[in-house]
């Protein structure tokens, strides 16, 4: 009687926690489409401004490489990762069963998930040390690092809770011998069209 009761919570959890973090994804992915909005708006008015009025904006640059980019780039992460589309190696899935598959896939974020709680981890020191010694970009304007710098331990931190929730979900599922978790899509597959 416990077995069942087990997978229900363990459904139960997963189905939670995916439903929290695809809020928070979605709003990195919103952060991230603003960005990229901003990143065309500056760049069309740097053009326009400097080859009609001969009056460029001298902080386009460092507004769109140190923090417009950096943001889009980090805050895009999870979400790209929740729908797949990040680059994959799936030759050898076509002829795995299901369970060999998610048991590959728990293989593969057991050994992701240290580097990337390794790059969380020095990227919230980095970004405290920078924010503690006020560090700030040498140019017309003195733009602070840290804004820049928060942007990675708070991507990388909810593509870390991600691969976390996959590893689980992955790790139930191949105990149980039943799907708690969706596997990704094999390219070459009829789902994949």
């Amino acid at each position: 009687m416990e077995g069942p009761v087990s997978t229900a919570a363990d459904m139960s959890f997963v189905a939670k926690s995916e439903r929290v973090l695809r809020a928070l994804e979605t709003i990195g992915a919103g952060a991230a489409g603003i960005m990229m909005f901003l990143i065309m708006l500056v760049v069309v008015a740097d053009v326009v401004l400097r080859y009609f009025f001969n009056s460029p904006l001298s902080w386009s640059y460092e507004l769109i490489s140190l923090y417009l980019m950096v943001g889009l780039f980090f805050f895009a992460l999870s979400d790209t990762l929740a729908a797949n589309a990040h680059v994959c190696v799936d030759i050898l899935h076509l002829y795995m069963p299901v369970r060999l598959r998610h048991a590959s896939e728990f293989i593969g974020y057991a050994c992701v998930i240290p580097v990337f709680a390794g790059i969380f981890y020095m990227s919230v020191l980095r970004t405290w040390e920078s924010y503690q010694g006020a560090e700030v970009l040498a140019g017309h304007i003195a733009w602070p690092t840290w804004l820049a710098s928060v942007c990675v331990p708070l991507g990388v931190g909810v593509i870390l809770l991600r691969m976390v929730l996959r590893l689980v979900g992955h790790g139930l599922s191949m105990l149980q011998k039943r799907s708690l978790i969706d596997l990704p899509i094999v390219s070459g597959t009829d789902e994949a069209l």
